[in-house]
């Protein structure tokens, strides 16, 4: 729309509507939503549920007595974000020997973990590992892309919400190696994390620490 009036200011709302499609099509406006006066409508994180969406803008231009209108929308849709699952230290780590070690998923979450809809259904943590005896080398799972070395003993060593796994290396040998698994769910969305431990005399510990990053979605009409 071209303004040629320059003592006019253009009326500019925003507004959100939801559809819900069970078997006919239920609009209902999100008044809360309604943002007068901006070009940008900015909806903050987890403000909208799941589901489909129509965003219309309206333009109301008046001049000589007359009120031009103009309106334009699209269709959005939200889904919920994949779970982040993650463990601290990478891919690959050696461990110390006869002591006990620590592995850290704590900073795994569920983005939408704040949403209404989303509280109700519980996020379990599985924790599950394939070990491996002395002689095999990292190099092997680093090129074996499509299988996992052969002759592990597979153990499936917690499910419920610890993000926290203790392993006694006692228990193994001295160049023993593990290829350790966690997974995350909330109903039928899942995320997995790996790492491949291995367990040697005075390995120095070392970590990396993830740190999330927050997005913010904004529509922008020009």
């Amino acid at each position: 729309m071209e303004i040629t009036e320059t003592n006019c200011t253009p009326e500019i709302y925003w507004s959100v509507t939801s559809v819900q499609t069970a078997t006919t099509p239920v609009y209902m406006n999100l008044y809360s939503l309604k943002q007068p006066n901006t070009s940008v409508l900015k909806l903050e994180k987890e403000v909208l549920e799941p589901g489909d969406y129509i965003v219309c803008l309206e333009v109301k231009m008046p001049s000589k007595g007359l009120t031009f209108w103009v309106s334009d929308c699209i269709v959005i849709r939200i889904v919920l974000p994949e779970l982040i699952a993650y463990i601290a230290g990478g891919e690959f780590r050696t461990i110390p020997y006869n002591g006990l070690a620590i592995i850290n998923a704590s900073v795994s979450n569920d983005p939408a973990q704040n949403m209404s809809s989303i509280k109700a259904i519980p996020l379990e943590a599985t924790w599950a590992f394939a070990r491996y005896k002395s002689g095999t080398k990292f190099g092997t799972f680093q090129t074996n892309t499509h299988a996992l070395p052969e002759e592990g003993t597979y153990h499936k060593i917690r499910n419920g919400n610890d993000y926290l796994l203790s392993l006694d290396t006692s228990l193994f040998s001295d160049g023993d190696m593990a290829l350790i698994m966690f997974k995350l769910t909330r109903g039928p969305r899942t995320s997995s994390a790996f790492q491949v431990i291995k367990i040697v005399t005075n390995a120095v510990p070392m970590a990396l620490r993830y740190i999330p990053c927050i997005f913010t979605f904004t529509l922008n009409f020009l």
